[in-house]
């Protein structure tokens, strides 16, 4: 493999080679870039070149905060990037089925972490700053490759270290990221470079609601999704009975996001993530009530998604 200047993944404010404080990259095996887009949720009729600075200038209140990925091909694999999130990480399932796919998310106040999947399965997971605490269900199917990447998965620290504080637990390790894409490489054996990544790229905005990653957990799903459609009086929209219907008889139900429904959907999703964005940057463009409205939305879509992807639970 080729070997790259990737200092640029752990930047700061400041230098040139800057992405963001916040992002991800996947990775996923023979799938080709407008595939791997949809396989996230992409919105086809949203499709355009954008750079990762025009898709930061989507993020308002009349563009409803939309998440956003662009799409690389690099060999065999496609690179999608998102800057500004993290939600490539969450889909790494969806984006492996039928083959595998790698996900890194920085996150310089949360949890940077590396996730690769097969077949639709977590293997291998870890906070980028904790490698000895691992996750999946092969969690040393790539050790010899992360120690080789540069991290020390042997060491476990004390977790009653009296002198440990709260910023070294954030930053274990100098230049995590760049650790994360050395390992990914190794695995892939494809890495963009940063001139690759902030160009124009094919990019969709996208709704991991139809996406087939695994549904959050939320208790009686179906019931939750059908008292939500009463209270919000969205019983009419095309589609949703005759949905709810099959969920009921135990099939799963797949919506298009061009269909009737998908597009109800979008608008729902929409509303929640203009309450949960505008509550922090735009306050004043939502009423309290409407603001409680636009989460009651985001409840009904994770129901939603829960009940009819039952068999991915």
């Amino acid at each position: 493999m080729q070997q790259y200047d990737l200092s640029w993944a752990d930047a700061g404010h400041g230098d040139p080679a800057f992405l963001s404080e916040i992002f991800g990259l996947a990775f996923v095996r023979d799938v080709a870039p407008l595939d791997a887009l949809c396989r996230i949720g992409g919105l086809e009729d949203t499709l355009a070149y954008r750079t990762p600075a025009q898709i930061a200038d989507l993020h308002d209140y009349e563009n409803g905060y939309p998440e956003v990925a662009s799409a690389l091909a690099l060999g065999e694999w496609t690179v999608l990037v998102q800057p500004n999130s993290f939600w490539l990480t969450h889909l790494v399932d969806a984006l492996s089925r039928g083959t595998e796919a790698v996900a890194i998310v920085r996150h310089d106040y949360a949890s940077p972490s590396f996730t690769h999947a097969v077949d639709g399965t977590v293997a291998t997971s870890f906070n980028l700053n904790w490698p000895d605490e691992r996750g999946g269900t092969d969690p040393d199917r790539l050790l010899p490759l992360i120690r080789e990447a540069g991290f020390d998965p042997d060491t476990v620290d004390d977790e009653d270290d009296e002198d440990e504080d709260e910023e070294s637990w954030l930053y274990r390790y100098e230049d995590v990221m760049a650790h994360a894409l050395r390992l990914t490489g190794l695995v892939t054996g494809v890495l963009p470079t940063y001139e690759q990544i902030t160009a124009p790229l094919p990019s969709m905005h996208f709704d991991h609601w139809f996406s087939r990653t695994r549904p959050s957990d939320v208790e009686d799903a179906l019931a939750t999704a059908t008292g939500l459609v009463a209270e919000l009086s969205v019983g009419g929209a095309p589609g949703l009975a005759a949905a709810l219907a099959a969920a009921e008889r135990g099939e799963p139900v797949v919506v298009p996001p061009d269909s009737d429904l998908g597009r109800h959907v979008r608008e729902w999703s929409t509303l929640a993530r203009r309450a949960s964005w505008s509550l922090n940057l735009e306050k004043s463009r939502m009423s309290d009530e409407e603001r409680s409205r636009g989460f009651r939305f985001g409840h009904l879509t994770q129901a939603l998604a829960a009940a009819f992807r039952a068999d991915l639970a």
